[in-house]
């Protein structure tokens, strides 16, 4: 599983669910370890949202559900250039999961979201 279609086409076989491209944010590792990001278009809230983050080790799939941004905007540093929420996730020892919205360092734990992490 290495492409975007590859890991919702098993997600949906695994765990008989119905992602699409269209509402599934996708991003690889970056050169730091244990490090994803992605924008998430402010729209997109409008509906849950499925983040899949691939790692060497796992791919991790969270589920936002509807209006998760308007509950939590403090949290969220929204990019004006794209109308999009700018999400930061790494691992952390016991807090695997957080976001650093580059605005102040506010963190939020995402564990509680996460659906699934499938090893590799």
């Amino acid at each position: 599983m290495e492409t975007k279609s590859e890991i919702i086409q098993y997600i949906n076989k695994t765990y008989g669910v119905r992602l699409s491209k269209a509402n599934t944010s996708f991003s690889k590792i970056n050169n730091r370890k244990s490090v994803w990001w992605t924008n998430v278009p402010l729209h997109k809230f409008n509906d849950t949202v499925h983040l899949l983050f691939k790692g060497a080790e796992e791919i991790i799939w969270i589920v936002l559900p509807i209006g998760f941004v308007t509950n939590l905007p403090e949290k969220f540093r929204i990019r004006k250039d794209k109308n999009a929420v700018d999400i930061e996730v790494w691992a952390e020892k016991d807090e695997r999961y957080m976001i650093d919205v580059k605005s102040g360092g506010t963190r939020f734990n995402f564990k509680p979201y996460i659906r699934e992490t499938i090893a590799r």
